[in-house]
C-alpha cells in the first residue's frame, strides 16, 4: 500500500470482531474469494486491514506498482484512466479493485479516487501471494476474473 504522506489516509488498523461478519460476506461476493470455504476465508482475515480515506483521496494511481487490493466497506470510489474524459466506473460497498495489478504483476491500469469518506479492507500483495500460492484452483479462478475485468477496461 503506497503512502506518500499525502494519501488522505485517516486511519489504518486491523479488522475487529464487529467487521468480520461483513468482511466474510463481502469476500463471498468477490468472484475469486467466493470459491473459498468458510475456513479458508477465515485464514485470509488476519491479513486484512481496514483503511479509512478522506474524500478526494487517491487510493492507487494508474501506472504505479500494484501493492494491494481493496474491498470497499463503506463509501464510493471513481475509477479513471489518463486521457479519458469520463470515468471508467464508479464502485461502492462490496465492490473490489486492485486484483489485476496483483495477479499480473503489471502497473495499475487505472486510478482509484474516493468520492466521499470511504473505508476499504486492504490485502497487501505479499499476503495475497502467500494465500494464492496455497491454492492452484484459486490462482486459476483469479486469473479468469482478472482477464474479464481487463477486457472490460479495454472496451470502456
Amino acid at each position: 500500500m503506497t503512502n506518500d504522506g499525502k494519501s488522505g489516509v485517516i486511519e489504518a488498523r486491523p479488522v475487529v470482531d464487529k467487521e468480520i461478519e461483513w468482511l466474510q460476506q463481502g469476500m463471498r461476493n468477490v468472484g475469486f474469494f467466493s470459491k473459498l470455504g468458510r475456513s479458508q476465508l477465515t485464514e485470509v482475515l488476519p491479513y486484512m486491514l481496514l483503511i479509512q480515506y478522506a474524500e478526494g483521496s487517491v487510493i492507487c494511481s494508474e501506472g504505479e506498482a500494484g501493492d494491494a487490493m481493496y474491498l470497499i466497506y463503506r463509501g464510493k470510489v471513481v475509477i479513471t484512466k489518463k486521457d479519458w474524459k469520463d470515468p471508467v466506473a464508479v464502485l461502492e460497498d462490496g465492490d473490489f479493485v486492485g486484483e489485476m495489478a496483483l495477479l499480473f504483476g503489471e502497473p495499475r491500469s487505472a486510478t482509484v479516487t474516493t468520492a466521499c469518506l470511504t473505508e476499504v479492507f486492504c490485502l497487501a500483495a505479499e499476503d495475497f501471494k502467500r494465500i494464492v500460492d496455497r491454492s492452484p484452483d484459486m490462482t486459476r479462478t483469479l486469473r479468469r476474473l482478472a482477464e474479464a475485468r481487463r477486457s472490460q477496461l479495454a472496451k470502456s
